[in-house]
């Protein structure tokens, strides 16, 4: 059998790959924090909607158990692919592209720290990051990274979870809302539910947003989201997407404690939205999905993912140097969101996808 029909899914969801781009550009909107510090035009929505846009990450999790669902577990259960197979074309998914970014940005923190840093490269380059406590650890090198690092552990999960029946999986996804539920309350108890100590995260952090048992619940719940049964159509899309924005607004302005919203709080929007969209019957999921254009910042969402801070980064550095002469930071944010996307797409076309192609030459050649 070849490669081709192995990695080929049942169906090509583009509606919800081109939702893909929407939750990676809010998490760009997420990193945009001039625009909440600054007095500006949007200075309210940058304290609300786009701060919240860390809830991208809820989306990306759920998202990818959900298709793994959707592509693999037949083929995992019937042995079409081999176990084996599998776990190496999931880490080629995500290893290339990471230390494509990764390497350059290592390099320069090393010249710049010395080798005191080596230990913590070398945690970054392996996708283990996220299983450190520490935002000294886990936001090593290029932030977003620690994504992976959870990512990197439920490919490994799934491989097992496959095979189970629904009523184990949901049996699992109660232990891990219990074990998450349980954390955050006992945060909220002690009065460490505070995600920020000054400009330190805390560990209510790690435990709440970070660490991939944690976050293991989203993947698991996206699975099932895959399997349940779902009416979509245009009413119940506009419907849950209005949710979401309005959630976004309301969590900050209400109080919802950190520790609630790291997770817990998007997690049954997020699988609403997917459950919806998913079925692809609704006329917002028919213009997602037939715009090419879309679909392509879909596609070109992980690239955007890795690519958008070091991008930011130096706009930063331009904006210090320009001094006197430097942009509003509207005319700096929109320049900053428009040249991620623009690098993000020739990233994809010049490098995702050739690099993809011939690894999975290669795997199915030696495995």
């Amino acid at each position: 059998m070849s490669d081709r029909s192995l990695m080929a899914s049942p169906q090509r969801l583009d509606q919800l790959t081109a939702l893909r781009f929407f939750a990676a550009l809010a998490v760009v909107g997420s990193h945009l924090w001039p625009l909440a510090e600054y007095p500006g035009p949007l200075q309210g929505l940058a304290r609300t909607l786009l701060h919240e846009g860390y809830a991208g990450v809820s989306f990306f999790f759920m998202l990818s158990g959900y298709i793994l669902a959707h592509s693999y577990t037949d083929r995992l259960a019937s042995g079409a692919v081999p176990v084996r197979r599998y776990l190496v074309l999931r880490v080629a998914r995500i290893a290339p592209l990471h230390w494509l970014v990764a390497l350059p940005l290592a390099g320069l923190a090393l010249w710049q720290d010395g080798l005191s840093i080596w230990l913590k490269v070398l945690v970054n380059l392996s996708l283990l990051q996220a299983w450190v406590p520490s935002s000294d650890w886990y936001f090593t090198i290029n932030e977003p990274s620690w994504s992976l690092s959870d990512e990197a552990f439920f490919y490994a999960c799934f491989a097992a979870l496959a095979c189970w029946p629904l009523r184990r999986l949901k049996g699992l996804a109660a232990g891990l809302l219990a074990l998450n539920l349980g954390v955050v309350l006992w945060r909220l108890s002690t009065g460490q539910g505070a995600v920020l100590d000054g400009e330190r995260n805390t560990l209510t952090h790690w435990l709440t947003y970070i660490t991939p048992v944690a976050r293991l619940l989203d993947f698991v719940v996206g699975m099932l989201v895959y399997h349940a049964t779902w009416r979509g159509g245009t009413r119940r899309e506009l419907g849950v997407a209005a949710l979401l924005l309005t959630a976004m607004v309301a969590y900050p302005v209400l109080g919802v404690p950190d520790a609630l919203r790291m997770q817990l709080a998007y997690l049954p929007i997020m699988a609403l939205v997917i459950g919806i969209f998913g079925q692809g019957d609704g006329a917002v999921s028919r213009w997602l999905g037939g715009c090419p254009k879309l679909v392509l910042l879909g596609d070109a969402s992980f690239a955007l993912y890795l690519v958008h801070l070091p991008i930011l980064h130096g706009g930063l550095w331009v904006q210090e140097w320009l001094g006197d002469a430097a942009l509003p930071w509207l005319v700096w944010s929109t320049l900053v969101v428009l040249v991620s996307m623009g690098v993000s797409v020739v990233v994809y076309k010049g490098v995702e996808v050739p690099v993809a192609r011939s690894l999975r030459r290669w795997i199915e050649a030696r495995i």
